[in-house]
């Protein structure tokens, strides 16, 4: 049994999965997230929202720092990531592109 065990141990060893069905945050950053799965250091949420707010110290409006809709957040980052490099290196964009770009600053910005 031991044997079965550390094989089973040295082949899992590099996995980074994990499962939260509902987590919810109420410390300096609020939040809550419902659904999350944390693959390779990565979250992806079925619905997740944080947010930090105002406290007349350091922080002087109401910010959301990080938010998740149906696992989408790191698809369209990608995307925005891409046609961002893209612009700036000079790539010439299709206005399909343009258009993407100028939606998805509006939400990463």
């Amino acid at each position: 049994m031991k044997s079965t065990l550390e094989k089973i141990s040295w082949a899992t060893r590099k996995w980074n999965y994990e499962f939260e069905l509902f987590g919810l945050q109420l410390s300096d950053r609020p939040g809550f997230n419902l659904f999350t799965i944390y693959i390779n250091h990565e979250d992806h949420s079925l619905l997740s929202f944080k947010f930090r707010l105002p406290n007349k110290a350091n922080i002087k409006n109401f910010t959301i720092d990080d938010w998740d809709i149906l696992f989408a957040r790191n698809y369209l980052w990608n995307q925005f990531d891409d046609l961002s490099d893209s612009k700036t290196w000079g790539a010439e964009l299709s206005k399909w592109n343009k258009t993407k770009l100028h939606f998805l600053s509006k939400l990463f910005n």
